[in-house]
């Protein structure tokens, strides 16, 4: 475990009763009437929104999302309570799709008269239960706000999901005194690791606008669970912890790293035999068996280089200062950077092996011993050089995104301990 600086440091199955009556708990005024309740629950499709709602509450209005309103369980049941409301300001190419990707009767449903109200782009006459999102109302909301983009002023419109329209919406109801008290978000999550990464900033600043209103606002997920910036977050991580740490590792890697070295000479050295050869498909499934066989090692490679690098600093800081600190977020930075490079390495390798099977087909053809075949031959050692080391800059890149998500959630412990999070 790591030690936090003195600089002060609050810090969850899917569905388990879907009910074939999806109204049988909540009364027909909460779900029908024009009657605004204080209380409005903003409710998304991950899974822990299903464990911290609960659909037997009486209190509240509910609004919901595109397709989820009709989802159904493998029994037929509906996993969500029916909304007051819900939004699907996609373009009328996505609701009326036959292969919408989430609910290919979507249409039909929407279309059939017997859904809550549907907040759309316009009034549709073949959605029933229509209503035209306000638009240029809400875009009012922030008039004040001007965006200078490479000398030429914006309009500020910043919506990045469903859920910003959603509060953004609430926002222009208490301009106009139709106002929620109290506004809860359940499932809702935008973690880092997914799709939904983008939508968070947008989500923040809708949030951040109904709380200048003075609307009080609950968060079921950890979106903004995050060490306050220069308050919290600075972690004292020693240079020792960081050679202890490598010891581990090192002792991990053993003589790994040698064999490969070993095993990829001999395999490159063979290619050249490839001139008064067969040319046969093994030679790729060789190149996969040695690739296997160096992945836990090159990944050990990415996490120990990542670890120097940070002893590196470390030693430097305390020779100057006599401590050693670091901010959490930096290593979430290099993580996320860590697997950018890697997605695009990971197209690289894709194209080479386009190459080396283009290549692998002339050569079939080349007569044995001619020069054309010996260039070709050439060039597939070459390729096959460059995919090895592609490869292995991939397993690398997977240790320094892996040793770096160490350190964060090691951090993250340290703060729910610190904070009395854990016992």
């Amino acid at each position: 475990m790591f030690a936090y600086e003195k600089m002060n440091h609050v810090r969850s199955n899917p569905v388990k009763n879907s009910v074939s009556k999806r109204d049988a708990d909540v009364p027909k005024s909460g779900r029908t009437s024009n009657v605004m309740k204080k209380t409005l629950v903003i409710l998304g499709t991950h899974p822990n929104g299903l464990k911290t709602f609960n659909r037997s509450r009486k209190d509240c209005d509910v609004w919901m999302f595109n397709e989820a309103p009709n989802f159904k369980d493998e029994k037929g049941n509906f996993v969500y309570p029916k909304p007051n409301a819900f939004f699907q300001l996609h373009h009328e190419a996505i609701w009326k799709n036959p292969k919408n990707r989430i609910d290919q009767e979507h249409y039909q449903w929407i279309a059939s008269g017997k859904t809550p109200a549907v907040y759309m782009q316009k009034v549709f006459k073949e959605v029933p239960k229509s209503v035209r999102y306000p638009v240029e109302d809400i875009l009012a909301l922030t008039k004040n706000i001007r965006m200078v983009i490479n000398g030429k002023e914006q309009e500020f419109k910043y919506f990045s999901s469903s859920p910003d329209f959603a509060l953004a919406l609430v926002a222009q109801m208490w301009k106009k005194d139709k106002c929620y008290k109290r506004v809860e978000v359940h499932g809702i999550e935008l973690e880092l690791e997914s799709e939904y990464q983008y939508q968070r900033t947008g989500f923040g600043f809708w949030i951040g606008y109904l709380a200048a209103l003075g609307i009080e606002v609950v968060l079921y997920n950890s979106i903004f669970d995050e060490p306050m910036y220069g308050y919290e977050g600075d972690v004292a991580l020693k240079a020792s912890d960081i050679e202890k740490r490598l010891e581990e590792l090192t002792k991990e890697i053993g003589t790994d790293r040698k064999r490969y070295q070993q095993d990829a000479k001999s395999f490159l050295d063979s290619i050249h035999g490839l001139l008064k050869k067969d040319i046969s498909v093994q030679i790729q499934d060789d190149l996969t068996e040695l690739n296997k066989s160096f992945e836990a090692t090159g990944i050990l490679n990415g996490r120990i280089k990542e670890n120097l690098k940070y002893l590196e600093r470390a030693r430097a800081m305390e020779q100057a200062s006599g401590a050693s600190v670091f901010a959490m977020g930096e290593f979430n930075e290099a993580r996320v950077a860590a697997n950018g490079q890697y997605a695009l390495a990971k197209l690289e390798t894709i194209a080479i092996n386009g190459q080396i099977g283009t290549i692998l087909k002339r050569l079939q053809v080349l007569k044995k011993g001619s020069q054309k075949r010996k260039r070709a031959v050439d060039e597939f050692g070459q390729k096959i050089a460059e995919l090895m080391n592609k490869n292995m800059l991939m397993f690398y890149l997977i240790g320094v995104a892996r040793e770096n998500q160490y350190y964060v959630d090691s951090f993250k412990l340290s703060f729910k301990i610190f904070r009395g999070g854990e016992k």
